[in-house]
């Protein structure tokens, strides 16, 4: 079977599938999502650690981000998912500032410095959520904030889940880019 090249490009875009909006979500499956983000800096150290700067600079499809700036991609937007927990816990459903992620990764320090010092701050970041996380209530779980870029609220249990699928999603897309 021959697979269209937009077929091709899409799975190489979203390799473990695209994060699908608006679910609801058990207890038990926000526990899983919550250990999955417990277990990611490790899996993302064990992966992207001892790369050497060619491996960093390897792109997972034609025009992508490289491995370099994925990680750091990673680290600044998972920043971001704590500042919004934070505000979604502290404010009466907040709305939150979205950024221009290509933007925020193309900035002179995301190639003035190591990949280790944003595996560094994913490590610590993951400590401090999966901390909040797992201490919430169900009724925490519920709070919300505005996304204005979606025109909607957004459930912590809601963030937890994409950030639960988005560690894995750019792993996927190391791991096709090591594979080139």
């Amino acid at each position: 079977m021959c697979l269209s090249l937009k077929t091709i490009m899409e799975h190489l875009k979203y390799p473990i599938g695209k994060f699908v909006y608006g679910q609801n979500y058990t207890e038990e499956q926000t526990a899983e999502h919550i250990q999955n983000l417990k277990e990611f800096s490790t899996l993302l150290n064990h992966l992207c650690q001892n790369l050497d700067e060619d491996e960093l600079l390897k792109i997972y499809r034609p025009d992508s981000w490289d491995i370099q700036q994925l990680i750091h991609h990673i680290g600044e937007s998972h920043i971001n998912a704590y500042i919004r927990v934070k505000l979604a816990l502290t404010e009466d459903n907040p709305t939150i500032k979205p950024y221009k992620e290509s933007a925020w990764v193309a900035t002179p320090e995301n190639r003035l410095i190591s990949h280790t010092v944003s595996l560094q701050i994913i490590e610590s970041i993951h400590v401090k959520l999966v901390a909040l996380l797992e201490n919430l209530t169900e009724d925490e779980l519920e709070r919300t904030y505005v996304h204005p870029q979606y025109m909607r609220s957004f459930r912590i249990r809601e963030l937890i889940a994409l950030y639960s699928w988005h560690g894995p999603h750019h792993i996927a897309h190391i791991q096709l880019a090591l594979a080139n």
